[in-house]
C-alpha cells in the first residue's frame, strides 16, 4: 500500500482543526451512506451512536483509507468504529484537547486525571477518553464485528512491535486516524 492521500500533519495542528471541527459538526448533516454500505446493522448503530464530530472524523478515516488504496473489510470497519467507544460520555473539545496536550506536554498528569472515575465524576470523560479503545472494542465485538477489527479498534492508539502479523493495518488505521 502507499502512503496515503496526504502528508501528517503535526499533531498540535490537527488537534485545533479538529476542535474547530468538532465546534461546528453539530450544525452540520453528516452523510452515514459510506458507513450503511459497509457496516451491519448492529455495527451501524455503534457508528451512529457517536457524536455528529467523530462521525465525521470517522467518515474522513474511512475515505483515507480507501484513497490509500486499502479495501479490507475489517481494517475499513475499524476507521468507521475506532472511536466509538467514546460515545460512553459527553466529550467536550476542551477535554479532548487537553488530552492531546497533556499526553505529549505531561503524561504524568495525563495518567493521574484519566485514571479510573465513578460515572458521576468530573474526572468520567477524562477517563472513557483514556479507554475508549478498550470500550470501543469491547461494543464492536458484542456487535458482532470480527476478531481482527475489534483488535484494530482495540490497538489504534497503541505502539506495537513491527513484526506483529497486523502491524502494516494498524499502522494505516493510526496514519488514517492522525492525518483526518
Amino acid at each position: 500500500m502507499n502512503d496515503g492521500p496526504k502528508q501528517r500533519p503535526s499533531p498540535i495542528r490537527q488537534r485545533l482543526y479538529r476542535g474547530v471541527d468538532g465546534l461546528i459538526a453539530p450544525f452540520r448533516k453528516v452523510d452515514d451512506g459510506p458507513a450503511a454500505e459497509v457496516l451491519p446493522p448492529a455495527a451501524l448503530a455503534l457508528f451512529r451512536r457517536m457524536s455528529a464530530a467523530d462521525r465525521t472524523h470517522s467518515l474522513r478515516v474511512y475515505h483515507w483509507l480507501r484513497e490509500a488504496g486499502y479495501e479490507q473489510n475489517d481494517l475499513l470497519t475499524a476507521g468507521l468504529l475506532h472511536d466509538c467507544g467514546k460515545a460512553a460520555a459527553r466529550l467536550a473539545v476542551w477535554q479532548r484537547t487537553l488530552k492531546v496536550v497533556l499526553k505529549k506536554l505531561a503524561p504524568g498528569q495525563w495518567r493521574r486525571l484519566s485514571a479510573p472515575a465513578a460515572p458521576d465524576s468530573w474526572r468520567r470523560p477524562f477517563y472513557i477518553l483514556a479507554e475508549h479503545a478498550r470500550i470501543g472494542a469491547e461494543w464492536a465485538e458484542a456487535a458482532g464485528c470480527s476478531e481482527l477489527t475489534c483488535w484494530l479498534i482495540a490497538q489504534h492508539e497503541s505502539d506495537i512491535p513491527r513484526d506483529h502479523p497486523h502491524y502494516d493495518l494498524q499502522r494505516a488505521l493510526q496514519t488514517a486516524d492522525a492525518s483526518s
